[in-house]
């Protein structure tokens, strides 16, 4: 925590002199001595009152995303106190990234310029409010994701709209404070949204709760190769299904942890079955109009005989078996047990999607004997915890000494998707570190059915009713309380606007 308030007081000392070094000849014009320019805190008070701006706006100095906001917002006030508020140069300020002050700053005709101190109204007060409050709100408390794809099948869809909680497992703080509002990791095309060489170490506060086996969880892809800050990699949505400590082994395509198979998620997993009918093809039309089945490939044809490939939950299945009479065969589509997929992790065990393990998936304080083969298993964690490794002549070497044992500093986690033959997930790249978990799913506020080759099709779009505003277990609605609340606020409005 020490380190991290630290580095938040340096970057605020850095932005103290930016703010000085481009503003105090204006404000020596105005009447601010060097001696209080230099003063921090001080030198913004002094400001706010003279841009007729609330003086409780000084916390937002406090908050290093925030303090952005309201240094800009001054400079700004800075121009219209000096007249220089025309398209030009609100375009010029925005376009050199607020640079444009150290011009009026240093500008020769600035001893021309005429102070403006009449109080004019606070235009765009309540946006600038409603911005800092979004910012704040999608920063530390909820963020909104959108579900890309189908790796979480069975209980969360594409076009699902979800609210995820940044606090139930501790809000892990900012680790790039410079970066563009509401932007994750790029803008166009691949630009990066944030600058990365000024960062934070990593901190959390404290979690309302832990992670807790079959919990959904956001977090940053460990393998995200093309952002290295933690907190700018890819968003990915998974299952919990192993803690630190736990066991984790598939057989059959089940799951086991700790030797116990797999229970509560049976309903929601989502498989490939292969279906096979005679004379007449499925009704796939149905299939995805009646029963929000979306994977369907017909994958042959021959002597009046169909072969569909078709993601499905065991429930699904034996619907389709009853509805269809045509159905010879419907079946689960298991990998044999010698069958070995190349991108399955560890590469150089053997497994697959549907014969897995067993693994150790470690924690903290784990002393763990490096061999030959488990090698391939922590590699990557002693790497990601700072160390360098390589193989000697007859043992480890470990940040240049000689060790065949390793101590674990962080938790780990062992994450899948429900929909289990389409999901890239910890079965094919390992483990997620604890530093990784950004936060707890917990609403679902709208669920669009969209075509999937063409999203962009509004036209095509069908709302999920019975899924908006869900929680994201679908334990409870709130889609009545919600259309209660729209009834009552344009009731309000229309009897306001009247009287």
């Amino acid at each position: 925590m020490y380190q991290y308030l630290f580095f938040s007081g340096i970057f605020l000392f850095f932005e103290h002199i930016i703010h000085v070094l481009g503003t105090w000849k204006l404000l020596k014009k105005m009447g601010v001595s060097y001696h209080q320019q230099m003063i921090p805190i001080y030198n913004i008070v002094l400001l706010l009152k003279k841009s007729h701006r609330p003086i409780w706006w000084i916390f937002l100095l406090f908050i290093p995303l925030t303090s952005i906001f309201l240094i800009i917002t001054l400079w700004i006030d800075l121009l219209r106190i000096f007249g220089n508020t025309s398209k030009k140069d609100i375009f010029l300020f925005f376009l050199s990234l607020g640079g444009y002050i150290y011009y009026i700053n240093y500008s020769k005709k600035l001893e021309t310029f005429k102070i403006i101190y009449k109080k004019k109204k606070n235009t765009g007060y309540n946006i600038l409010l409603a911005m800092i409050f979004s910012f704040l709100t999608h920063t530390y408390i909820i963020q909104p994701f959108a579900i890309p794809t189908s790796s979480m099948e069975g209980s969360l869809l594409v076009g699902d709209f979800i609210l995820v909680s940044k606090i139930h497992y501790g809000l892990r703080m900012p680790i790039t404070p410079i970066s563009i509002p509401f932007t994750h990791n790029t803008i166009i095309d691949q630009w990066k949204s944030y600058i990365s060489f000024f960062q934070w170490p990593y901190f959390r506060l404290s979690p309302i709760q832990s992670i807790i086996r079959n919990d959904i969880v956001v977090f940053n892809f460990p393998k995200d190769l093309n952002h290295q800050v933690i907190d700018r990699k890819e968003n990915y949505i998974k299952r919990c299904v192993g803690l630190p400590g736990d066991i984790i082994s598939i057989k059959n395509g089940i799951l086991f942890v700790n030797n116990k198979q797999e229970q509560e998620n049976q309903i929601k997993k989502q498989q490939i079955y292969l279906i096979k009918t005679k004379n007449i093809p499925l009704n796939i039309e149905f299939l995805k109009e009646n029963m929000d089945i979306e994977d369907i490939d017909l994958i042959g044809e021959k002597n009046d005989e169909y072969f569909y490939q078709i993601m499905l939950t065991e429930k699904k299945a034996i619907q389709i078996s009853n509805l269809f009479e045509n159905i010879i065969y419907l079946k689960k589509y298991l990998l044999p047990r010698n069958f070995s997929e190349d991108s399955i992790f560890p590469s150089s065990f053997g497994w697959n999607r549907d014969f897995f393990g067993p693994l150790y998936i470690p924690k903290k304080g784990d002393r763990i004997k490096l061999n030959s083969k488990n090698i391939h298993i922590y590699y990557d964690i002693i790497v990601y915890e700072g160390n360098k490794i390589r193989k000697g002549r007859s043992c480890f070497v470990i940040n240049n000494k000689k060790n065949n044992y390793y101590k674990i500093q962080k938790n780990y986690y062992f994450m899948m998707g429900d929909n289990r033959h389409n999901s890239s997930d910890s079965r094919y790249w390992g483990f997620v570190p604890e530093d990784h978990i950004v936060g707890k799913p917990i609403f679902i506020w709208m669920s669009i059915d969209w075509d999937r080759k063409n999203p962009l099709n509004f036209l095509n779009w069908k709302f999920r009713w019975d899924r908006m505003m869900t929680t994201v277990d679908g334990k409870n609605s709130y889609l009545s309380f919600f259309f209660t609340f729209l009834f009552i606020y344009f009731s309000y409005f229309l009897f306001y606007k009247k009287s």
